[in-house]
């Protein structure tokens, strides 16, 4: 043990290098770590602030005229993903770089020497920079941030990060999947605007159909004006019309305005209430349910 000591000393003590790669390194992770620490309190600033003003701990449960500020919140903290990994990318590269000059390795002059690798390198760099560049464009442009519902080809989930080259979305299912910024040719994001829950009934021909939409617009009456959801909606039930008539069956459409992603939670609260209502007044409903009628099962 003596022995290893001794030579570990000798080296630091005729090796001035190893002396300066280990403060490199001893900078970098202070750096990083002192940089880092300030973006993610700016971030829990600006959430707080707007959580505080709202009187809720809850993102999702901010008031309807606060819907800029939820967008915010979401932004904020997707710019602040993205500047965590830029931070974490350049500390690592500006520390690689002065650590590979005091072991005597020049990465400018052995590039020009090579120039055919140092082609190779731009060559295959240049999805690395598609990718970099899509995402860099994708936040400042708020196409699309953390916690946001995303439709990405054919995946469909939330956005759990946004790195400098990789977006990560969690599908309903579990499964996390990682997106390469530059192949994000098209992003459908549910999470921006509003929301519109769709909401069709098939009954049998032999009722009533006035009666039938008194009956759903009291039932979805109900629902939006309990305390769970009076937040979430933003406009009024409104009566679509027919939307389809097959032999003994009919299908009626109408909607409801929300807030971003409250739609589906609508959908599935007043398509129970609508049977409760529709069991107490005796209206019938068709034996069976065309395909598509219950919409996305989210």
């Amino acid at each position: 043990m003596e022995e290893l000591w001794l030579t570990i000393k000798n080296f630091f003590v005729e090796n001035e290098a190893a002396w300066r790669i280990l403060l490199f390194v001893v900078l970098a992770c202070i750096i990083w770590w002192i940089v880092r620490t300030l973006i993610s309190r700016g971030v829990q600033q600006v959430v707080r602030g707007v959580k505080k003003s709202q009187m809720t701990d809850s993102t999702k449960e901010i008031s309807t005229v606060g819907l800029v500020r939820e967008r915010a919140i979401q932004r904020t903290r997707t710019i602040g993903a993205v500047a965590n990994s830029v931070l974490t990318w350049v500390v690592v590269v500006v520390a690689l770089i002065l650590i590979l000059h005091q072991v005597g390795i020049d990465l400018t002059a052995n590039l020009a020497s090579a120039g055919f690798i140092g082609a190779a390198l731009a060559f295959g760099a240049q999805s690395i920079v598609k990718d970099v560049l899509n995402g860099i464009f994708m936040v400042f442009e708020d196409q699309l941030g953390v916690g946001d519902w995303v439709s990405i080809g054919n995946v469909e989930g939330t956005v759990e990060d946004v790195g400098i080259r990789v977006t990560q979305v969690r599908a309903i299912d579990g499964t996390l999947w990682f997106i390469r910024n530059g192949e994000i040719l098209e992003l459908g994001n549910s999470s921006q605007g509003y929301g519109q829950a769709i909401i069709d009934i098939t009954v049998s021909t032999d009722n009533d159909l006035d009666a039938v939409q008194e009956a759903a617009l009291a039932a979805t009456q109900n629902v939006i004006e309990s305390a769970e959801y009076r937040r979430k909606v933003t406009g009024k039930p409104e009566i679509w019309g027919v939307q389809s008539v097959y032999g003994d069956r009919v299908t009626l459409r109408f909607g409801v305005r929300t807030r971003a992603e409250a739609q589906w939670a609508l959908q599935r609260a007043v398509r129970k209430e609508i049977n409760d209502e529709f069991s107490k007044r005796g209206i019938v409903l068709a034996n069976q349910l065309p395909d598509g009628l219950l919409g996305p099962q989210q």
